[in-house]
């Protein structure tokens, strides 16, 4: 999630605020210490830091919407009609960014975003006996499964968005290397611009003769809820990373760079860099999709269910088998083909 910038930097007010001893909590004491000690006892179970963030932003936002002119609201304000007002301000507001701005109110899966921080904030005032309704009063709003064919994307599609990567250009190489990395992996693209290159080169003494790089066949890499799993490349994806780590001059621990160095002076690729590479060869081959890096998971967890199911689960890094199966589409012209084959006499 991108925070946008219409929502302001108060949120990084509750992540900076000092500590909350949660037994001096109070029915008269200020919601944002509330939310500041919720938002601790988060980083003390150990939620990942990309996860915090949004819980502080979505946090900020139902305190911002609670205060009424000088009034500053308390944790006994919590009350079911608060909660309800705050939920039908979501379902009118809207959306903050990206190409629907200010054209149509957000979805109800962004909508259910902002509640869900809210119950567990509820959850936690429970937990301490504090009068606070239960998390079970915040009624989520029905979303709409999205369709499995929604990312879709055909094979031939996939051989077109990656063959209009001009691998004469050390740009073009580093965009094929990244594409092919993400369909042989389905890394989530935050996954991919978090490693290293030292987690896939081996050792200098482990030269091939062709490129003078050598790259492991499997990675670890760090996903979502801190959690580690075995990502797997395809000996062509491994031939491409191979060649755009070879064509590198710099001295960068990150497997994947572009030349703006950040604020850390690392040269690493951000995801807005990854997404933009993405889209850029998607326009190049002349796809109609919106594509994205999701789009390349996507495709790469669709092809493991339709083998295994449990096997995909494990190598996407769901916790939950029923979001694998979600991926389990078919394109409208492999229906075409299953129909013509077996119920057109």
């Amino acid at each position: 999630m991108k925070i946008s910038l219409d929502s302001g930097e108060g949120w990084r007010g509750l992540l900076a605020s000092e500590y909350v001893d949660p037994r001096d909590l109070r029915p008269s004491s200020p919601l944002r210490a509330f939310a500041t000690a919720y938002l601790q006892d988060q980083r003390d179970k150990g939620r990942g830091e990309r996860t915090i963030p949004k819980y502080a932003a979505y946090l900020h936002d139902f305190c911002s919407f609670l205060e009424r002119g000088d009034k500053t609201p308390r944790i006994s304000d919590l009350e079911i009609r608060s909660l309800k007002a705050y939920g039908s301000s979501l379902t009118r507001r809207q959306a903050r960014g990206g190409t629907a701005k200010g054209k149509r109110p957000i979805s109800a899966a962004t909508k259910n975003l902002h509640l869900i921080a809210v119950r567990g904030l509820l959850k936690f005032g429970v937990l301490l006996d504090l009068p606070v309704p239960g998390p079970e009063k915040v009624e989520l709003a029905k979303a709409a499964q999205p369709s499995p064919d929604a990312r879709h994307l055909a094979e031939e599609r996939v051989k077109r968005l990656l063959d209009a990567c001009d691998t004469a250009t050390d740009d073009g190489v580093r965009a094929r290397a990244l594409l092919e990395f993400m369909l042989a992996t389905g890394c989530r693209v935050s996954e991919v611009v978090g490693l290293d290159r030292r987690q896939l080169e081996l050792a200098r003494e482990a030269r091939t003769p062709a490129d003078g790089i050598r790259i492991v066949d499997e990675v670890t890499v760090l996903g979502k809820g801190s959690r580690h799993r075995r990502a797997y490349l395809t000996t062509r994806a491994r031939e491409w990373v191979q060649r755009y780590l070879a064509s590198r001059k710099d001295k960068d621990a990150a497997l994947f760079v572009t030349r703006k160095k950040s604020a850390d002076g690392s040269y690493r690729m951000t995801v807005w860099s990854a997404e933009r590479i993405v889209r850029d060869a998607a326009r190049r081959a002349g796809l109609a999709e919106d594509v994205s890096p999701h789009w390349l998971r996507h495709a790469a967890i669709t092809f493991w269910a339709s083998h295994s199911l449990p096997s995909a689960q494990r190598l996407a890094g769901h916790r939950q088998i029923a979001t694998t199966q979600r991926y389990l589409g078919t394109s409208d012209a492999e229906l075409k083909a299953f129909y013509q084959k077996h119920v057109r006499p």
